[in-house]
């Protein structure tokens, strides 16, 4: 039975806070960043914004576990991540933030390594994965990628877990579920076309490194 019905108490507020700041990054900052640079690479300014996106994500990411901590811990739930209370939801939250993390890291070690040269490669199809780069790139993207789609994961599941926790025993209204559902699959399917794409965007650009479209002019 829910504790207090139509009353939005301290433990509810905590976690409308955590879902709303959570939205913000899945469906806006993180993928905009994924997307900026699946699409504008050869732009000059794409590796700011990129930058840019990905530090406001940074602190959404944290304010998100931090507000998640609190709410579970106004509830009289510990924290939900060790012993018989364990919840998925929160589980995917720690992965999230230490996949964020570590891909932040990468990207700025990318960032400063100098790609192999490209003369090896020669009018590849995919040029984001076959021209010569270090390691730490690739590690970038897919770091990226994953954590973003565990955090599509962590809000589907936090708003069943919504339902089930709420103190003011409402639900998720069905018009944010299906909004939520037409947002990832835009996104979604904006990426791999992006990506089925490159190839046509590689054959008619003239050829060009990678570094020399990441450079930021002084």
């Amino acid at each position: 039975m829910p504790k207090n019905p139509n009353v939005i108490d301290y433990h509810d507020q905590m976690i409308i806070a955590h879902a709303v700041v959570a939205s913000v990054a899945t469906l806006i900052t993180a993928p905009a960043a994924i997307l900026i640079g699946r699409y504008f690479r050869s732009r000059s300014w794409w590796f700011k914004v990129h930058v840019l996106l990905q530090s406001v994500t940074a602190v959404f990411v944290i304010l998100v576990f931090s507000l998640g901590i609190v709410a579970v811990g106004s509830g009289g739930n510990g924290n939900q991540l060790t012993g018989p209370k364990m919840d998925p939801h929160h589980d995917l939250g720690l992965a999230v933030l230490v996949l964020f993390l570590l891909q932040f890291v990468l990207g700025i070690g990318a960032h400063y390594t100098h790609s192999a040269s490209p003369a090896h490669a020669k009018d590849p199809a995919f040029p984001t994965m076959t021209t010569p780069k270090s390691a730490l790139r690739h590690l970038h993207v897919v770091c990226g990628v994953v954590m973003t789609a565990l955090l599509y994961a962590g809000v589907k599941t936090g708003m069943d877990e919504w339902d089930m926790v709420s103190d003011m025993g409402t639900l998720v209204p069905q018009p944010v579920v299906v909004l939520y559902w037409v947002i990832f699959g835009f996104e979604v399917a904006a990426y791999f076309f992006g990506w089925v794409m490159e190839p046509i965007r590689a054959s008619r650009s003239r050829p060009s490194s990678i570094d020399e479209r990441e450079k930021v002019p002084a």
